[in-house]
């Protein structure tokens, strides 16, 4: 689990730019997050790193505004 989450945390630094305190809190809340999928059952590394890319994005430019969640 830990190198899909520093793979996903990568990915995402190239795209925008993190502080260090960013980057700390992020990836604490993406193991969690991976956790918490891998225990409901998620066991596929690539689709578990594509739910750490999408979770990423969301924490940081907010949810999509396409969708309403409903």
């Amino acid at each position: 689990m830990k190198e899909i989450v520093e793979q996903a945390l990568g990915a995402y630094e190239l795209i925008g730019e993190m502080d260090v305190a960013l980057v700390a809190q992020s990836r604490e809340k993406i193991a969690r997050y991976i956790d918490k999928l891998a225990s409901a059952g998620h066991k596929d590394p690539h689709q578990l790193m594509e739910y750490a890319r999408a979770y990423l994005k969301e924490l940081h430019e907010g949810p999509d505004p396409r969708f309403t969640g409903c």
